[in-house]
C-alpha cells in the first residue's frame, strides 16, 4: 500500500507562488489598517509630527483628594434605562470568557431577593444608574463617607455609560462633588489611535463646560485603565492630535505591575500620573502590597510624576465569572490593610476601589450584607490621609 505523497509534495510550484500572491493584498492591508490605527498621523486635519511628551502638571499644593470609582451602567425596567442592564450580567467561564448563562432578576432566590450578577446585594434593591433620586442619594452618601469625587466608568462617547456620566454631571455641582471620566473601553487596541482622540475630544466638547469636572491647574482629568494595551505610537498620535487643536488633558496612566513599567522608564513621559486601578491584582497574588506601591511610587518619581494608589475593601467576581477571583473583606481587615499601604507612600490622591462594582464584591456602597461599614471606615481613613504630613 502507497504511504501516499511526502508532505510538501505534488502541489506545482506556480499554484503555491499564485496562493502567495493573492494573498499578498491582505497582508499589505493588514498592515496598512495597522498604521492607520496606531498612528494616522498623514492627511488629516489636526494631526501633526511634533514630539508628544510634555512636561506634566504638577499636584504639589493642591489638596489631598479620595476618588471612588463609579459605575453608572446599571439600568431597570422602570427607571431611565427601560430594561435590566448589568443585574442579568452573564455567567462567563474563564479564561475564555465562554458565556454559561445569565443572572435573572426578575427571579427570586430568597424571601425580597432576587437573582442579580451581583456578589452582595444593594441595600434597597437593583436600581437604575439614571435615576435623579438614585444619584442624588449616592451623592449624599459619598460626601457623607469623606469622598471628594467619583470617577466614572466611561466607555467611549457612543457607549450607555456616556449618558450615566451626562446624569452625574447634572446633580454633582449640587454637593460639591467633582467628576472624572474612568475611560475603559475593554480593550483601547481596537479603537485606536484615531478613536481614543475622538473619543477625548467628545469628551470636552460635551463637558469641558462643566464646572464639576476634576481639573489641576485648570486642565480636566482624564483616568485610563489598561493604558498599556495602547502602543506607544498610538499615544503620541493621540497627543499630537490634541496638541495640534489646542487641547489639553490630564492623563493619568494605569500599569499592570511595577515590572511591566521599570522595563519601559519612558513610558510615563506620555502622561502627567499613574495610577493601579485596585490593590487586587496584588493581593490576590500574595504579594506584599506595601512594596509594591513603594516600587511604583519610586519608580513615578523617578519620572517626575506622582503616584496614586488604590485601597479595596476585597474582591470577590464568582457571580459572574467562574471560577473567579477572591480577596476576602476579613472583617475590615483587607481595607485598613489596604489604606496602610497607599498611605506609607504619601500621595498626592487616593483611589477606592469601587464605590458600587457589585459584579466583583469591591463596592462600598451600602449593602445588605454589610450595611453601612465601609462608609464609615472611609470617612476615618479618608481624615486620617488629610491629616497626614505632606
Amino acid at each position: 500500500m502507497s504511504a501516499g505523497p511526502a508532505p510538501g509534495r505534488g502541489v506545482p510550484s506556480w499554484a503555491v507562488r499564485a496562493v502567495l500572491l493573492g494573498l499578498l493584498p491582505v497582508a499589505l492591508a493588514a498592515g496598512a489598517w495597522r498604521l492607520e490605527r496606531d498612528r494616522p498621523t498623514w492627511g488629516l486635519p489636526g494631526w501633526t509630527r511634533s514630539a508628544s511628551h510634555h512636561a506634566a502638571v504638577s499636584l504639589s499644593g493642591l489638596p489631598r483628594l479620595v476618588l471612588a470609582v463609579h459605575y453608572p451602567w446599571y439600568g431597570t425596567p422602570w427607571g431611565p434605562a427601560g430594561r435590566w442592564r448589568h443585574w442579568n450580567h452573564a455567567r462567563l467561564e474563564m479564561p475564555a470568557e465562554r458565556i454559561l448563562g445569565f443572572h435573572d432578576p426578575r427571579r427570586a432566590v430568597l424571601p425580597g431577593r432576587f437573582d442579580l450578577g451581583a456578589t452582595h446585594y444593594p441595600d434597597g434593591g437593583p436600581y437604575d444608574s439614571r435615576d435623579p433620586g438614585r444619584i442624588r442619594a449616592q451623592l449624599r452618601l459619598a460626601r457623607a463617607a469623606g469622598l471628594d469625587g467619583f470617577l466614572v466608568s466611561w466607555w467611549g462617547r457612543e457607549s450607555e455609560e456616556a449618558l450615566g456620566l451626562a446624569a452625574l454631571f447634572r446633580h454633582a455641582g449640587d454637593t460639591g462633588l467633582v467628576l472624572a471620566p474612568y475611560y475603559e473601553t475593554g480593550d483601547l487596541r481596537r479603537r485606536g489611535a484615531l478613536g481614543v482622540a475622538a473619543d477625548l475630544e467628545s469628551l470636552l466638547d460635551r463637558h469641558g463646560h462643566e464646572p464639576s469636572w476634576l481639573r489641576v491647574a485648570g486642565v480636566p482629568v482624564v483616568f485610563f485603565y489598561a493604558s498599556h494595551r495602547l502602543r506607544p505610537v498610538a499615544w503620541d498620535a493621540v497627543l499630537s492630535r490634541l496638541a495640534g487643536r489646542g487641547r489639553r488633558l490630564f492623563l493619568v496612566a494605569d500599569v499592570p505591575s511595577p515590572e511591566w513599567l521599570a522595563r519601559r522608564p519612558d513610558w510615563l513621559q506620555r502622561f502627567d500620573a499613574v495610577h493601579v486601578y485596585t490593590p487586587v491584582v496584588f493581593l490576590a497574588r500574595g504579594r506584599d502590597l506595601g512594596l509594591a506601591y513603594t516600587t511604583l511610587a519610586t519608580l513615578a518619581r523617578s519620572a517626575g510624576r506622582p503616584f496614586i494608589p488604590a485601597v479595596a475593601p476585597g474582591f470577590d467576581d464568582r457571580q459572574v465569572r467562574v471560577p473567579g477571583t477572591v480577596v476576602d473583606r476579613a472583617g475590615g481587615a483587607t481595607y485598613d490593610r489596604s489604606w496602610q499601604a497607599a498611605l506609607s507612600v504619601h500621595p498626592p490622591w487616593i483611589l477606592v476601589s469601587t464605590w458600587n462594582e457589585w459584579h466583583e464584591g469591591s463596592e462600598i456602597e451600602p449593602s445588605v450584607e454589610h450595611g453601612r461599614r465601609y462608609l464609615d471606615a472611609t470617612r476615618e481613613w479618608a481624615e486620617r490621609f488629610r491629616r497626614a504630613a505632606p
